[in-house]
């Protein structure tokens, strides 16, 4: 496990409803790993090229990161999984964007490359609606998709169940993020697709 250094900006964006699940563990990390016999590094970003070069792992799987630098992503194989439908819904606030707009909600796993949300194609699924839903559950149904999807993409590419399509797409841009004052249709908008989604049962 590698990690780099949290970093705490200044003026930290607070949206209205919340869509990523706090799902924190009262344990330290290098607790965690020494309990999972798993190697642990912090490593500055800046050093993550010389890094991964001296220590080689045929797949690097993301569990959360901002952009990384270009000679990095470029040179090593890079997992990530996207709570969006890639090319449609890229960048900040996916699963919020997708309601807004209309598209699908999905997930994507796909190797990265120095353009956020483009890179190489592992797979993409989409994320059903419930009448039962509320927001919240929607976006709890999406996280688990992405860490099951990002569980199963090495075994697709072993498998070469991948097509490593190219997802650079020009007609789509990357979101950023949602202001307060669309948020507010968005959850409106979201009620309405519940409203006319099927149940569970």
């Amino acid at each position: 496990l590698v990690a780099i250094p949290f970093i705490h900006r200044k003026k930290q964006f607070k949206p209205i409803y919340q869509h990523r699940p706090n799902a924190r563990v009262d344990i330290s990390v290098e607790t965690l790993c020494k309990n999972l016999n798993l190697g642990f590094s912090k490593v500055e970003v800046k050093d993550l090229y010389s890094f991964f070069n001296n220590n080689y792992f045929e797949h690097i799987l993301i569990g959360g990161a901002g952009l990384l630098p270009d000679e990095f992503v470029l040179n090593h194989n890079i997992i990530n999984a996207h709570p969006g439908y890639i090319p449609i819904v890229k960048g900040l606030d996916a699963l919020k964007w997708a309601i807004y707009h209309g598209h699908p909600i999905g997930v994507t796993t796909h190797y990265i490359d120095n353009h956020a949300d483009e890179g190489k194609l592992i797979d993409k699924k989409t994320v059903p609606v419930y009448f039962e839903d509320t927001f919240h559950s929607l976006a709890y149904r999406v996280y688990e998709t992405e860490i099951e999807m990002l569980v199963d993409a090495i075994k697709l590419i072993e498998n070469n169940q991948a097509t490593f399509e190219p997802l650079k797409d020009d007609r789509y841009q990357a979101n950023k993020r949602m202001p307060h004052r669309i948020e507010i249709i968005m959850m409106s908008r979201f009620e309405e697709l519940r409203k006319k989604s099927p149940s569970k049962e």
